[in-house]
């Protein structure tokens, strides 16, 4: 749906301004095919879940909470700004947190049942939203990752793999740490230690920190398994986010072994020290791919274990069983 830049100023942060002709369209095509219920792709689709049920108010609607939005959005606009000026920012952003809770809140009151990706944010939805039912149906293993043999050697070298959509500040601020602190403290213990960030949309002056820097950047990659064969490991220093963490489930998925903050994993129930190595500090992140690059049976047993993990969890038998839980209830919603 095509966004309306014109009108008032949406309810929420959280929620789109739509193009009303796009969603009367989207009201007549439901009406002409009579499908059995909307499953709307976020809250951000809010204003066409309000036309939808006022016009058909006997449709099942299933909302699919990628992310718990009231949430990743405080969470982001707090991390924005230095630690101390937190609890300020809180207190004046108060009415625009309250507007975000309120929009998760009335999707869920329209909606039948919501769809998540984890049971974190299903946990997390439940004590928020007054919707009749929950479900968790996980996000699938890229379809890429499919196309990469189980065993692919890993990269000789020592260079660490960053990937993510590079317009995205969590992801910004990840690079930021690793080029600003991390990376300068490996190449003391490892002098050819190397970053390599892939990703879409990355600003000129990401590049420039990472050319300047002596790291390498691949913009926009068409194929991503050439990314991943070439490293030692796959390196994730997030602090904010939400949602099923797709750049570790690809990770694991093609068998690179997993450095990352509990935050990055979030969600997918890893063991550390099993599926993924855990690290929270400038310290954690160096000794971690210290280990990595030292151990050599380290790298192919978290590899092991994370992909079985990820197969076991997200693939097509677990995710088409959970689908129809969910679509079980909707007759009931």
């Amino acid at each position: 749906m095509r966004k309306n830049r014109g009108g008032d100023r949406r309810s929420s942060p959280t929620v789109a301004r739509l193009d009303p002709d796009d969603v009367a369209r989207l009201v007549d095509v439901a009406r002409s095919t009579g499908p059995e219920f909307i499953l709307f792709e976020g809250v951000a689709l809010l204003d066409a879940m309000r036309t939808a049920r006022q016009a058909l108010p006997d449709m099942p609607i299933v909302c699919d909470f990628h992310n718990v939005e009231a949430q990743l959005y405080r969470d982001v606009r707090l991390a924005r700004l230095p630690r101390p000026a937190r609890p300020v920012a809180r207190l004046l952003l108060r009415h625009r947190f309250r507007e975000a809770a309120e929009a998760d809140r009335e999707a869920g009151r329209i909606a039948g049942s919501i769809w998540t990706c984890s049971e974190r944010d299903a946990a997390a939805v439940r004590g928020m939203v007054e919707a009749r039912a929950v479900h968790v149906v996980p996000n699938p293993i890229p379809a890429w990752c499919r196309t990469v043999d189980a065993g692919t050697e890993r990269g000789a070298g020592r260079s660490v793999l960053f990937v993510g959509h590079l317009g995205y500040a969590p992801n910004r601020r990840a690079v930021d740490e690793l080029v600003g602190s991390i990376m300068p403290e490996l190449r003391r213990r490892f002098a050819d230690a190397e970053l390599h960030v892939g990703g879409r949309a990355p600003r000129e002056r990401l590049a420039r920190l990472l050319r300047d820097h002596g790291h390498r950047l691949t913009a926009d990659p068409p194929d991503m398994a050439p990314l991943y064969r070439d490293a030692a490991a796959a390196v994730m220093p997030l602090r904010q986010g939400g949602g099923t963490r797709i750049k570790a489930l690809e990770a694991l998925a093609v068998g690179c072994p997993v450095v990352a903050t509990a935050k990055a994993v979030e969600g997918l129930c890893l063991e550390d020290g099993r599926h993924f190595l855990r690290a929270e500090t400038t310290s954690d992140f160096v000794s971690a791919l210290s280990r990595l690059f030292q151990d050599r049976e380290l790298g192919p047993r978290l590899a092991a274990e994370g992909r079985l993990f990820v197969q076991e969890t997200h693939g097509d038998a677990e995710r088409s069983e959970a689908v129809r839980r969910a679509l079980a209830d909707i007759g009931d919603a």
